[in-house]
């Protein structure tokens, strides 16, 4: 019954200032609403982060050649030390990997009708599409009989295919690769940036990479899919076991390649972004100090309006206790709506500018609800004391 006469009288309160009122609420409103933005962000970028994790294969080793080193100083260059011939080794001599597959890229000019474009080529075997989640879209990744048989046959990138043939649909066309012509036979789904842009990128057969177009017989690198995530340290070995071997490296030499999980840089993203959303959180949470700081100015200002009233309720024997908890209870309202206000034009505000649908952090919701309640009570602490410990006599004869 006291808690109920108790909220009458701190919403009566805060009806009698209604502008001074709303203004306070808003400064929680804006807080809250912040860190709901910042959380729902950072969602929805962890969401879009694991997709593509997913899509690029997160139990791949990429193997690529060392850096060549002139006079004891390491250069930008590759050594060129990879074969075919490592690949198929380490596919069949781990026991922890389930497939090498080897790869060559280069520059080249892409051509169709008017337009080109300066993409990737890459020469791979049709392995590739199952250890890299690259299954085409439409039409078909290259077989056996193309790779053996050195076809120009070749498989698009999204970003190439865009850029050639606008939106229409490419399988059967003839396109030039440095002015030798191949045919199209499937299209690749968009798999967005990661370490490199895999959407930029021209597929063919690596017999016809290496010997029709660049005239090579070594490789850039060779994608090792293990059986699964743990096995990353007995895959790791194996691969330094067999190169080293291969490559003829004496003990006190180092490894003249590089071993790095494919799934690395959006690891590195993925960690990045939750230190921003962290500190963007961290800043929010001022906005919320200094609307309980508005709300503190707020109560107190009520507490000097209101000192006859608190004589008044003190002389007909309301308690210390009896005033501290009212003006505590409309701090806490205060907090309260203005979390609520927050909460709800935040989740409306997410929806309308982020636009991936209505998103609830139910647990970041909870919180709030505790926090504007604790900002409340900690703003109003003081001023509640302050009103309880008014003189009886001096607040009877204030005017």
């Amino acid at each position: 019954m006291i808690l109920f006469e108790n909220l009458q009288l701190a919403l009566r309160s805060l009806k009698t200032n209604p502008l001074r009122s709303v203004l306070t609420l808003i400064g929680i409103a804006v807080g809250i609403g912040a860190v709901l933005y910042v959380v729902v962000l950072g969602e929805i970028t962890q969401r879009s982060i694991k997709e593509r994790l997913e899509s690029l294969g997160s139990d791949v080793l990429i193997i690529r050649p060392g850096f060549s080193h002139r006079h004891g100083v390491r250069t930008s260059a590759s050594v060129v030390n990879l074969k075919w011939d490592d690949a198929t080794e380490i596919a069949s001599t781990s026991d922890v990997i389930k497939e090498a597959v080897p790869t060559y890229s280069g520059q080249g000019i892409v051509e169709f009708e008017d337009q080109n474009w300066t993409t990737r080529i890459t020469g791979t075997t049709p392995a590739y599409v199952f250890v890299n989640n690259d299954d085409p879209i439409e039409g078909r990744f290259f077989n056996q009989d193309e790779l053996d048989r050195r076809a120009r046959v070749c498989v698009l990138g999204a970003t190439v295919h865009e850029e050639l043939f606008g939106g229409q649909s490419a399988i059967g066309q003839s396109i030039l690769i440095k002015s030798k012509r191949y045919t199209v036979i499937g299209l690749l789904e968009a798999k967005g940036e990661s370490w490199s842009s895999p959407d930029d990128q021209v597929f063919i057969p690596l017999t016809t990479a290496q010997e029709r177009l660049f005239g090579v017989d070594h490789l850039s690198s060779i994608l090792a899919q293990m059986r699964s995530n743990s096995d990353y340290d007995e895959a790791l070995f194996d691969v330094e076991t067999i190169l080293r071997r291969n490559h003829r490296l004496r003990s006190d030499q180092d490894n003249d390649f590089r071993v790095r999980r494919q799934d690395l840089f959006l690891s590195t993203i993925q960690e990045t972004n939750e230190e921003i959303a962290n500190f963007i959180i961290l800043i929010a949470c001022v906005s919320l100090v200094v609307g309980g700081i508005g709300i503190a100015n707020m109560m107190l200002v009520a507490v000097t309006e209101r000192i006859r009233e608190i004589g008044i309720r003190r002389a007909v024997g309301a308690r210390k206790i009896h005033v501290l908890v009212q003006f505590l209870t409309e701090s806490m309202i205060l907090g309260v709506m203005g979390g609520s206000l927050g909460i709800i034009g935040g989740s409306i505000f997410n929806q309308v500018q982020i636009g991936a649908g209505l998103i609830l952090p139910w647990a970041w919701i909870a919180y709030s609800f505790f926090i504007c309640a604790g900002i409340g009570v900690i703003a109003g602490l003081y001023p509640a004391l302050r009103a309880a410990n008014e003189n009886v006599i001096v607040a009877l004869r204030w005017e």
